[in-house]
């Protein structure tokens, strides 16, 4: 055999071997939806890729666009952070994949402590009603010992980039909830300045605004429900006990990376949205006041206490419960969810494989590699249920 055959030969068998060694079927899915879940999906999808060789493409444009596009079949899946109320697709199945606390980021460089709010403080800042961050209601809230859980974690070991890392999770039961270790009895500040507060918002159609409109209506409702009497929708400005139109000291804008890059801008500023967002611009979050009369954190240990105590229905989707007693309970947790496609639905089985695929990686590695970033771990009877309904894809 000539050299020249040789070498061709060699390279055909090495070829042959590498191509052996990669995926019998890369594939490439798109998705659009919640810009409460790009965080995770940002990051998360770059180890999928590496784990499986299937590319996830992903347009954040808010729950409400996601919606959209899933109804319309133009993705292969969506994600939202609330479920339709409306122009319910002819197949649907929620996969509930996504939990991770909502937060209230907040612009105040000369408070060196943390902020305490109650729900019906945070209801009287984002109705208008509190403009000053020396008010006398919020100094209330701040004024004297508060009580503030601590919970249990653990190390593991997972791989991220190709290497091994060492990450902190918090340790959950068997019924996905949180371990509370022990109490802490803090002395809050109530010196807040006398600083104008700028309340930034979601203009966009958001699963998000739903969800912190829900905790703001459930959380106030009772002896409290003129605080909040709206019934919550995706968009912010509709939901309001008092147009915004009556105030100057509101800013809205098109996803949660704006209202934080926003409440960054602005010394007094306020928002909500998923916590890494604030995280990512260095400013820090409230502590919530919830059920049980407990300040926390948005972390992913008070997320899972409270979404523990909700109720599954049978789509999927999560009704949570903003007046139960729920010990470590992060009140404006949510659970956000994959829009996925069944078996009646006779999509491509390939790309079907490659969605199935993504959305137990997001259920089962993501928060594990990432904790960081925010989002719970689900477990117990949530994900049990995230299990049966990514089952459906086929």
């Amino acid at each position: 055999m000539k050299l020249s055959k040789k070498v061709a030969f060699i390279a055909a068998v090495t070829s042959s071997l590498i191509l052996s060694s990669s995926p019998a079927f890369a594939g490439q899915i798109n998705g659009s939806g919640a810009t409460f879940a790009q965080p995770i999906i940002d990051v998360c999808k770059v180890e999928f890729t590496k784990d499986t060789g299937h590319t996830v493409n992903y347009t954040a444009g808010g729950s409400g666009k996601g919606r959209t596009d899933f109804f319309n079949n133009l993705v292969d899946f969506g994600a939202s952070d609330a479920a339709y109320t409306s122009g319910f697709p002819a197949h649907l199945e929620y996969a509930p994949v996504y939990a991770a606390p909502i937060a209230i980021g907040y612009n105040l460089p000369t408070v060196k402590t943390p902020i305490y709010l109650s729900p019906a403080v945070i209801a009287q800042i984002f109705s208008g009603e509190i403009t000053n961050w020396n008010d006398i209601r919020i100094r209330t809230v701040n004024d004297g010992e508060v009580k503030v859980p601590v919970f249990a974690t653990k190390k593991i070991t997972v791989k991220v980039a190709g290497k091994n890392v060492t990450r902190t999770i918090p340790v959950l039961d068997a019924k996905g909830l949180s371990k509370i270790t022990k109490y802490n009895l803090v002395d809050a500040n109530p010196n807040l300045p006398n600083v104008p507060i700028t309340v930034y918002f979601r203009s966009d159609s958001s699963g998000t605004s739903e969800q912190f409109l829900k905790f703001l209506k459930g959380a106030n409702d009772g002896a409290n429900k003129e605080l909040w009497p709206k019934t919550a929708t995706g968009t912010f400005s509709n939901s309001t006990p008092v147009p915004l139109s009556n105030f100057f000291n509101f800013q809205g804008a098109n996803g949660s990376a704006l209202v934080a890059a926003g409440v960054k801008s602005k010394v007094g500023g306020i928002g909500y949205g998923e916590v890494s967002w604030f995280a990512d611009n260095k400013l820090p979050t409230a502590l919530v006041q919830n059920w049980a009369g407990e300040f926390v954190a948005p972390s992913s240990a008070g997320t899972s206490a409270f979404l523990g105590g909700g109720t599954i229905n049978a789509n999927g989707s999560l009704d949570t419960p903003y007046q139960k007693a729920i010990p470590g309970a992060y009140s404006i947790g949510t659970a956000s969810y994959g829009l996925v496609y069944p078996e009646s639905a006779k999509k491509d089985p390939e790309k079907q494989k490659i969605v199935a695929a993504w959305h137990t990686y997001l259920l089962e590695q993501c928060p594990k590699k990432f904790p960081e970033k925010g989002y719970t771990l689900i477990t117990g009877a949530l994900y049990d249920k995230a299990k049966a309904q990514i089952a459906k894809i086929k």
